[in-house]
């Protein structure tokens, strides 16, 4: 697991900080007087965020142990409220930092990890030459935010040890204790802020003659009038609603869709179907903060009618975002309606988007057909592989969703259709668009807010996610053995989560016991980093693997393998890696 390092500029910026402020970075860092009376107001401040650490950091405290590591909890102001582990006895900076209550702002100790991951608000890792004070120059700090209900950050926990010391095995606690925390955090506030809203809903929907309740993100009854508690019955509350043959439900608020739903009930006009049930939010699995980050934003923009654009590789998930935001929006009780733009031959395309007249083409049906749009009138159409579509196809999309409506392959009615489009692709739309593959105009048509999908081999939760598949494959009955977990996560997995999840269905299969070896799940070791024989091996070929990522820049390489470029270049020599080697 790599956690990146704040780019040049923002160091250079965080030391010119620090000049103008008048530090001296070869001084000690100005001294800090903590009283009695101030640790007490700042616990009192703290108070429940001391006793979740309290609870979380037991689980961990084991790990860091006589490790050499300090495990450190600071609030929002960069203030020390609960720390475990220690530094060597010999280590030469100021034993004050790791007093209660000691302040790590850059205004008072200089550039530092938890100053830059506040002001990022983003996970940071921090090498030693890039402190600003030279007493905190041989630490290599790891700093990662925790957030609160509206996404602000409430407070940072921190990994450090001596550079020397450091042990990256244990940079996956830091997302994992992060979300912990705030797992509790978010439902202390979801409890204050939910109360207050349940008692003005019963005040106002009581006196409403139509059948109204209020859903959360799974689909359960969290509240109903006494109208809807007549239709659904009084034990309604704490139940999942499901959309049936005479009843549905019709979004009409979504002033409170922090935690849910305010609906109506209704029965749907005579012919309607029972609504299919598509894939939700719960079912995204995965801790890695570009994942995370593509969900908050898919659950953003679910509750507006904007356009989407999805772009991933292939098996990370597209279709599975699409449907999740169709759940999540106004228009669940609609259609959802997928096309695989690739799977259609370019001669059908049209007709198959925009359905077509008796007698259009040989072979059409004599009574003729309508298309995608029309089916998915009301509800949302999801256009997967739109990259691969034709240029002609692409003329046809634009004029469809400029005017909304569409014309049928040989027909002139014009009927209009209400349809919010998802599209996805696994291409570089600029590049398409530079060659002359695809229209500029559709795209800002299409991109009404993208969402971006991290590759598998970018995610540092691969080994939670398989393991999760897994549980899920062999009902329990499988586990991994370390040199499979190795494999899987040193694979580059071209197929992502879809060649991931085919590989352990396979595994689970061959496995002859209940732990499956890293032979069982028989990948392709053609141009891919596998298990190698010893460490040196291992080491060898992950330098040569990330120079050719990075186009042969040291700095970038350095970076992403989170080591200095000496360090870099010593080992290149070790190896006797150069350009023209290739990796094994």
């Amino acid at each position: 697991m790599l956690i990146p390092q704040p780019n040049e500029q923002v160091i250079k910026d965080s030391w010119k900080r620090c000049q103008d402020l008048g530090l001296n970075p070869y001084s000690p860092a100005k001294k800090q007087i903590i009283t009695s009376g101030h640790l007490k107001e700042l616990k009192l401040e703290n108070e429940k965020l001391i006793s979740y650490a309290d609870q979380v950091f037991d689980k961990i405290h084991h790990f860091i142990n006589n490790s050499y590591h300090r495990f450190d909890l600071l609030d929002k102001h960069a203030r020390l409220i609960y720390s475990i582990g220690t530094y060597r006895e010999t280590f030469p900076a100021n034993p004050g930092i790791s007093h209660m209550g000691i302040c790590w702002d850059e205004k008072l100790r200089g550039t530092n990890a938890v100053s830059l991951s506040l002001l990022m608000k983003a996970p940071v890792s921090l090498n030693g030459k890039n402190h600003y004070l030279e007493e905190n120059r041989s630490l290599l700090c790891v700093a990662y935010p925790i957030l609160g209900l509206n996404g602000e950050i409430v407070a940072v926990i921190n990994l450090s040890s001596e550079t020397k010391d450091f042990n990256h095995s244990f940079l996956p606690l830091l997302p994992m204790t992060a979300k912990s925390l705030e797992d509790k955090i978010l439902l202390d506030e979801e409890k204050k802020t939910k109360t207050l809203i349940l008692r003005d809903l019963h005040n106002i929907t009581n006196f409403l003659s139509k059948p109204i309740i209020t859903v959360n993100s799974e689909n359960e009854i969290i509240h109903a009038n006494h109208i809807a508690q007549q239709v659904l019955g009084s034990d309604c509350i704490g139940t999942e609603f499901i959309p049936k043959r005479n009843l549905s439900i019709e979004i009409i608020s979504d002033s409170t869709n922090k935690f849910w739903k305010i609906a109506a009930i209704q029965r749907p006009s005579k012919g309607k179907t029972d609504a299919i049930q598509n894939f939700t939010f719960k079912d995204i699995k995965g801790y890695c903060p570009k994942l995370e980050h593509a969900v908050n934003l898919a659950k953003k923009v679910a509750v507006t009618d904007f356009s989407v654009l999805i772009h991933g590789e292939s098996g990370t998930g597209k279709e599975l975002f699409a449907q999740s935001i169709h759940s999540h929006s106004p228009r669940v009780s609609k259609p959802f309606i997928a096309v695989n733009c690739s799977a259609i031959p370019d001669s059908l395309i049209e007709s198959e988007l925009f359905g077509y007249e008796p007698g259009s083409f040989t072979g059409a049906n004599p009574k003729g057909s309508m298309g995608k749009f029309e089916a998915a009138n009301g509800g949302t159409i999801f256009l997967d592989e739109i990259g691969d579509m034709s240029l002609r196809a692409q003329s046809s999309l634009l004029r469809v969703l400029q005017e909304k409506v569409v014309t049928r392959v040989g027909g002139t009615e014009k009927r209009p259709v209400d349809v919010r489009v998802i599209a996805a692709t696994h291409r570089n739309f600029q590049e398409e668009i530079n060659s002359g593959r695809f229209r500029a105009d559709l795209f800002y048509r299409l991109k009404g807010i993208q969402i971006n999908l991290p590759p598998l081999r970018e995610r540092n939760d691969i080994i939670l996610l398989a393991e999760y598949l897994l549980d899920e494959i062999s009902r329990g009955t499988k586990t991994l053995s370390d040199e499979a977990k190795e494999l899987i996560k040193n694979y580059h997995w071209p197929g992502n989560i879809r060649e991931l999840k085919s590989c352990l269905i396979q595994a689970s299969f061959l496995a002859e016991r209940d732990i499956i070896q890293y032979s069982d799940l028989q990948l392709e070791a053609e141009n891919e980093l596998i298990i190698s024989s010893t460490l040196k091996d291992t080491e060898n070929i992950l330098i040569k693997k990330t120079l050719e990522e990075c186009n042969w820049n040291i700095k970038k390489t350095a970076e992403k393998l989170n080591i200095g470029r000496n360090t870099l270049y010593r080992k290149m020599k070790q190896y006797n890696i150069s350009k023209n080697a290739t990796v094994t």
